[in-house]
């Protein structure tokens, strides 16, 4: 085995024994992949809790994003409760204004078949505007929406 491959295993093996594992994606500085109940807890003083829906597994909040009134809603793991999908609705906003408010969180998207994406380390970020609606911002944990599909 050569030295760069020895080097790649021992830190593989460094990081599976530390119990490194990849950061989850976080929504305005409020971490995903934690159980709705801390997400709840963690966004409670920008974003009040408006309504739980336990059968479908999602709560929805209110606050502003952007200087906008906006509707959060959290998803979550049927079994787990971990918090894999958060979609925003930003009120009376031109989807260009949100567009240039995200480049400077995220960088340049990615233009894709009805909007943009982004990919930053965690998950996946996606802006699309539903003809006549305001634009829809939908993040994504990568781990938590693993876990989502083998709690199904």
């Amino acid at each position: 085995m050569d030295d760069m491959k020895k080097v790649s295993l021992f830190f593989l093996v460094l990081c599976v024994s530390l119990g490194i594992k990849a950061q989850n994606l976080s929504f305005m500085g409020y971490q995903m992949g934690v159980s709705i109940y801390e997400f709840t807890d963690a966004v409670r003083q920008h974003f009040p809790l408006k309504k739980k829906v336990g059968g479908d597994q999602y709560f929805i909040y209110y606050g502003s994003v952007y200087g906008h009134d906006t509707y959060l809603k959290a998803e979550y793991t049927k079994k787990t409760h971990t918090v894999y999908k958060i979609t925003v609705t930003p009120k009376q906003i031109d989807q260009y204004v949100l567009l240039d408010s995200l480049k400077v969180h995220h960088g340049e998207p990615m233009e894709v078949r009805g909007g943009y994406r982004w990919d930053p380390e965690g998950g996946t970020v996606f802006l699309y505007t539903p003809e006549g609606y305001d634009p829809v911002l939908m993040y994504f944990d990568t781990e938590s929406v693993a876990k989502f599909r083998e709690e199904k």
